[in-house]
């Protein structure tokens, strides 16, 4: 069975590709902006996730369709991806020397299989204080403006990092223990030794 990805993220479709499974990109349809903020970020970005999952299912009815959409909460606000350089530069001061949270909402479907499942993971991060000039180099040469908070932790950015709390890779985008936890337990994955391919596609 291969697996759609509703999402052009190549970091996604990277971390998924180390493990040997049959993945196809394909850009979802959902308009994000259609969802509106109301004070549960885990709701917020888990009803995204449906929403770019449903709105390409139809078109792979024999496939598993996954997504993913990731946050960034600070103080109750949400930091989605900037608009230019200099709301990227302000969302990073913002995280300069604190906590925040790191939310991905995911969501599994398989029609052929009845199978509609999401979930939500949190990360804490806690940033170093931040220099304006390490900001302003990072903005520029990386332009982050793709990236949930303004930064990705896989990048340049990883030394702005002090510790995190939980799972690194939901920070990069998907939480990939808990995805491929959840993955074997709806029966959409299994694992041998049979094969040269570890993992076999059900």
């Amino acid at each position: 069975m291969k697996y759609i990805l509703a999402s052009s993220s190549p970091r996604r479709k990277a971390m998924l590709s180390i493990f040997n499974l049959e993945i196809e990109s394909v850009e979802h349809l959902f308009d994000e902006s259609s969802i509106t903020y109301n004070g549960s970020p885990e709701k917020y970005c888990k009803n995204i996730s449906i929403g770019k999952v449903n709105s390409i299912i139809k078109k792979y009815k024999q496939h598993t369709v996954i997504s993913a959409d990731t946050i960034v909460a600070i103080d109750d606000q949400i930091l989605e991806k900037p608009r230019d350089k200099k709301e990227a530069a302000g969302m990073l001061e913002s995280l300069s020397g604190k906590v925040h949270t790191v939310i991905t909402g995911t969501t599994i479907m398989c029609k052929a299989k009845n199978i509609n499942f999401s979930f939500t993971e949190k990360t804490q991060v806690k940033f170093n204080e931040l220099d304006v000039d390490i900001i302003e180099y990072y903005v520029d040469r990386y332009q982050p403006l793709d990236k949930s908070g303004s930064y990705g932790i896989q990048d340049f950015s990883s030394i702005f990092v002090e510790s995190i709390d939980g799972c690194f890779y939901n920070v990069a985008g998907l939480p990939l223990s808990k995805f491929f936890y959840h993955l074997r337990r709806l029966g959409l994955v299994r694992f041998s030794l049979n094969t040269s391919n570890r993992i076999n596609k059900l």
